[in-house]
């Protein structure tokens, strides 16, 4: 009965009409009487039916994962100098495919510890639409993660004497309608600036993409209230980092996509890292992931949306690899000095002295008693989420393009991760927040729909 149902499958998935065709003649010729003199082609059929029936036993009685051939797995074998034993890896790895494949996970994983990988694999597909699947090099639209890169981008900034991140905001960016608001509260999410997703599907008539300036505009043209004073609670705030996007762009005389190529990626080679912007300033990429939401028994594509065109808060696309990268330059304190990045790692205080779970452009947790630096993100069929053990050297990244709610899976990859220091311990290691994997728009708006 397995075979069968595989069987249907596999024709599912390869849903090419020159494909069906061929099954159907095979099948008539091999169901139909043979006659006393084969017909020209019969033979051909069938064995074409048989190689089919043979791939089908051999799906049946083998662990499906989309995979490209190069990225098949094999053995694991430690490096020369790991600290990992083969069993170790060997754990991790069915450990964790048998995890994704029972959750139907669709994306791609990448963890390590130590400076070594232990696991990266891709599952499923890239465009469902016609089954282009997934490889660790496809790059993912970030969502929030997104923040990380651009607070780095200020801080660079800050450090070149361009900026500093507590002085306001208006003696960078003139217009700005908010005197009080300064650098350091856009990083933090401590302005109290309203949702721009809001005045964008308000006000915006345009039919091209807006830019960072013109949402600057639309706060002037239509003037919000601030939802409480600067530094007196936190608001995440996609507003916020926005408008660092055009700080950037402002202090550095460059547009907001070509100065994170220069300054941020090529001298990292990040290869596969770009910002998309929807008004022809890059292109993006046809090897990409696409976003797609769950409708029924299909996928369907979710496209651009008005919101796409302002860069800051989300807009990067990378990949797994590129992502490691990324964290092993912050392990090794590269672009900015370890003082800064300490500083991005540290608790905000609010006036009342009060702290909260959020630095500069990194969201704040501790597991097994341990400081964890993290990011997730959720925009548009993409979930993702970067979290850094800091005191472990420990990555996990997840990339996620068909709305999957991923609250879960984090919990339970960053428990195989650690599964011997839990196993130590009397008790249970600390869950996750779902508000921080839901919460995108300054008001908590998605356009998934949460």
């Amino acid at each position: 009965m397995q075979t069968i149902s595989i069987f249907f499958y596999f024709c599912a998935i390869n849903n090419d009409p020159m494909f069906r065709s061929a099954i159907k003649k095979a099948v008539a010729s091999f169901l139909s009487p043979i006659p006393k003199k084969p017909r020209p082609g019969l033979i051909v059929n069938i064995s074409f039916l048989l190689l089919s029936f043979g791939m089908v036993v051999f799906i049946a009685h083998s662990e499906y994962v989309v995979d490209y051939p190069d990225h098949e797995p094999v053995e694991p074998e430690p490096a020369p100098t790991s600290v990992f034993t083969e069993e170790d890896l060997i754990f991790y790895h069915d450990t964790i495919t048998k995890l994704l494949q029972s959750r139907n996970f669709n994306g791609n994983i990448l963890l390590a510890r130590e400076g070594e990988v232990l696991f990266s694999r891709s599952f499923g597909f890239a465009d469902f639409r016609n089954d282009t699947p997934l490889t660790p090099e496809t790059p993912f639209q970030l969502a929030s993660i997104s923040k990380t890169f651009t607070a780095a981008a200020t801080l660079m900034l800050h450090d070149r004497g361009l900026i500093h991140i507590d002085n306001p905001v208006a003696e960078y960016i003139p217009k700005f309608p908010y005197p009080d608001i300064t650098v350091r509260h856009l990083l933090n999410h401590t302005s109290g600036l309203h949702n721009y997703m809001y005045l964008l599907e308000r006000y915006w008539e345009e039919e091209h993409p807006p830019t960072n300036k013109d949402v600057l505009d639309l706060f002037v043209n239509y003037p919000r209230h601030l939802n409480f004073r600067p530094a007196t609670r936190f608001g995440y705030s996609n507003t916020g980092y926005a408008f660092l996007g055009l700080l950037i762009e402002r202090v550095s005389g460059m547009p907001f996509d070509r100065f994170m190529a220069q300054e941020l990626f090529e001298p990292l080679g990040l290869e596969n890292t770009y910002v998309y912007n929807p008004r022809g300033g890059t292109d993006m990429r046809s090897d990409r992931a696409f976003g797609f939401r769950r409708w029924r028994r299909t996928y369907l594509v979710i496209p651009d949306v008005v919101h796409d065109g302002i860069m800051g808060d989300k807009g990067i696309y990378s990949n797994i690899y590129d992502l490691y990268t990324w964290d092993r330059a912050i392990n090794n304190g590269e672009l900015i000095p370890d003082s800064l990045w300490d500083a991005a790692f540290e608790h905000t205080r609010l006036t009342n002295n009060r702290t909260v779970r959020y630095g500069m452009g990194w969201r704040l947790q501790s597991f097994m008693d341990t400081h964890v630096v993290h990011h997730p993100g959720r925009w548009n069929g993409f979930n993702t989420s970067l979290k850094r053990f800091v005191e472990h050297d420990a990555t996990l990244i997840i990339l996620n393009n068909n709305s999957s709610n991923i609250t879960h899976l984090v919990e339970s990859l960053q428990n195989i991760l650690f599964h011997e220091e839990i196993a130590a311990k009397t008790q249970p290691p600390q869950k996750e927040d779902p508000e921080e994997y839901e919460v995108i728009g300054g008001g908590g708006r998605d356009t998934d729909g949460s």
